[in-house]
């Protein structure tokens, strides 16, 4: 593989082609075991390079 079809197909930050790809579908974060319970505090996750906040 060369170099730039590595770098297509791993970037996977905003406006990247495989990042753009990638947020069309659902993607699995974290357990809802590892969530705290109802009306707990939100939790910090960072998925494909963005920061986000999971909660119930």
């Amino acid at each position: 593989m060369q170099r730039e079809e590595n770098e297509f197909l791993t970037r996977t930050g905003p406006g990247t082609p495989m990042g753009e790809l990638f947020r069309r579908y659902w993607i699995p974060a974290m357990s809802a075991d590892d969530l705290p319970g109802r009306d707990g505090a939100p939790v910090r996750v960072r998925l494909l390079g963005e920061d986000l906040v999971a909660f119930r």
